[in-house]
């Protein structure tokens, strides 16, 4: 676990002087005293945490067991060869780190199965973003956000994806044409979980995975879709935490 202790305001002449623009004075005094949580750090959870960062959200809470490998460089936001072989939370402070020293992160390598998901939730953070994509830890992990009533957001597939203009921010319920929304759905309602949330989905046909013998098939992938979900996902977290002033 790794901590960056730092403040919760910012003076003229930071990399914040244009949001300050769009969220004015007050807005950015309410992201840098916000705690978010970004379960996931790949193509999608990787862009939606440094988004928050870059708008200037004080206190971050990032979870992930994985290391930086050569073939995640084509669509992760701080995919850099000199992270390779870095543990993803620690290449994600790295990198926040260069764009606002003073942000407080903390960082869990941690893998979290669908038995454990739910004692991964960092409940000191007021909004969450799932950003898993496992189908029994993501199914684990929303119903644990759900049934605690959590602000959250969950991003469904996308892999195999080009076209990033087809993807939809909306409920849960209404999410059509995503084979992982699909499976996710099922399983919620056989838990008896609202599917009233909110979600980011693609309704572009993916591209199959290459098959693998008694293995989970290759996902092919590009920076686009992965990555404009992720700024889906922090606009909305940005925007539920403007929402208080009047901001959203």
């Amino acid at each position: 676990m790794t901590n960056l202790h730092g403040g919760t305001s910012y003076e003229s002449g930071s990399f914040l002087d244009r949001t300050r623009i769009v969220v004015s004075e007050s807005g950015l005094r309410a992201l840098a005293e916000a705690h978010v949580a970004v379960y996931g750090l790949g193509g999608v959870g990787a862009a939606c945490a440094l988004d928050l960062v870059r708008v200037g959200v004080g206190h971050l809470h990032v979870v992930d067991f994985d290391t930086v490998e050569p073939s995640n460089l084509n669509r992760l936001a701080f995919g850099f060869q000199r992270y390779v072989g870095w543990a993803k939370t620690e290449a994600f402070i790295a990198a926040a780190h260069e764009i606002n020293p003073r942000v407080d992160i903390v960082g869990e390598k941690m893998f979290f199965s669908a038995d454990t998901a739910a004692e991964v939730v960092a409940r000191e953070c007021s909004v969450h973003a799932d950003c898993v994509d496992s189908l029994g830890p993501k199914v684990s992990l929303i119903a644990a956000l759900r049934r605690k009533n959590f602000i959250f957001i969950s991003s469904m597939g996308t892999a195999g994806r080009l076209m990033p203009e087809r993807l939809r921010l909306g409920p849960m319920a209404s999410v059509k044409g995503c084979p992982l929304a699909r499976a996710v759905r099922q399983k919620l309602s056989k838990m008896q979980i609202p599917l009233d949330f909110p979600v980011v989905w693609s309704d572009e046909p993916a591209v199959k995975p290459i098959p693998q013998e008694g293995r989970r098939g290759i996902q092919g992938s590009t920076p686009f879709v992965p990555q404009a979900a992720g700024h889906f996902m922090a606009s909305w977290i940005v925007r539920s935490v403007l929402s208080t002033l009047g901001k959203a």
